[in-house]
């Protein structure tokens, strides 16, 4: 479990108690620490539009994220909900965290554009990948996205369409039809999408609830339609809920399902040089994005 946390609540909730929000946030690390969680989530998060609003407000944000890290909790660094229309500072909000590194450096990434973001807008969304893959390659950092080709990406979210056409004919749900599969697979958001009954959606949304519908019928609707796969990996999830390795500080779902964390891979940082270096196969990946000219055919 994780706990949230962020500069700027105790100023919306009315209890800053006259104290500075740094103080009150490094409070709120130290109860975290002392409650023996996993990690925390904390950099503002939703209140970001308090600190970012005074004076060495930002430079506060990045205060709270390195005491967070100083005291060895994992740390969601937030970077997730917007505070301005200006790319430069929010570029510069991100930097601060994108370059030295924390265990997650945006608490959540938009993968859709802002119009379409239901918390509010984020900081970073659909529209930036290109830009964030550029500058992991400029900074040499791996930020956590991967350069991908729009062939790759075209079959992908077809097949991921065509997936959850499968679950929603599986599990009785309102269908989801061929022209909305081929809209999906190429539509930048929502706008893009052909009409839908919302109202029907809802109302199976809340039976799903009401009936204790539950992940193995997503499961099954997959394998019963040919996605095996899909299935398998949905399967899996299931399985690491029940477990729970991934409440581990740190922790992440790699490749078969195995769990990373601060217990199985070590902190063993020691001083300059001994950390984590970005370089082989990952290096090479995040060096040839699409858009790289090659030099040897420039005329």
């Amino acid at each position: 479990m994780r706990f949230t946390s962020g500069s700027g609540s105790e100023v919306q909730m009315g209890y800053a108690e006259g104290k500075s929000m740094l103080y009150l946030e490094a409070r709120c690390i130290y109860i975290t620490k002392a409650a023996g969680v996993q990690g925390l989530q904390n950099g503002s998060v939703s209140c970001i539009g308090v600190p970012s609003a005074v004076p060495s407000g930002i430079r506060a944000v990045l205060a709270e994220n390195l005491i967070c890290s100083a005291l060895d909790l994992e740390c969601a660094s937030s970077n997730d909900q917007t505070f301005t229309h200006s790319d430069m500072r929010r570029t510069a909000r991100l930097l601060m965290q994108f370059l030295p590194g924390t265990d997650f450096i945006s608490s959540g990434y938009s993968a859709v554009p802002n119009y379409d973001n239901m918390f509010a807008g984020s900081n970073e969304d659909a529209e930036d990948f290109d830009d964030y893959n550029v500058i992991q390659r400029d900074l040499k950092v791996d930020g956590g996205l991967r350069p991908v080709r729009e062939e790759d990406v075209i079959a992908i979210r077809n097949k991921a369409a065509r997936a959850l056409q499968a679950v929603f004919a599986g599990m009785g749900l309102p269908p989801i039809t061929d022209e909305e599969v081929e809209a999906a697979t190429y539509a930048h958001g929502s706008k893009d999408m052909p009409e839908r009954n919302i109202v029907e959606d809802i109302k199976f949304a809340q039976e799903i609830i009401n009936k204790n519908r539950n992940g193995l019928e997503v499961v099954k609707a997959l394998a019963k339609g040919g996605f095996t796969d899909v299935a398998q990996d949905m399967l899996n999830i299931q399985k690491a809920k029940l477990t729970g390795d991934y409440l581990h500080t740190s922790a992440i779902i790699v490749g078969d399902g195995q769990v990373l964390s601060a217990v199985n891979d070590v902190n063993d940082y020691a001083g300059p040089a001994t950390g984590y270096r970005l370089q082989g196969e990952r290096w090479e990946e995040i060096k040839n994005i699409p858009g790289a000219l090659d030099p040897n055919e420039l005329g």
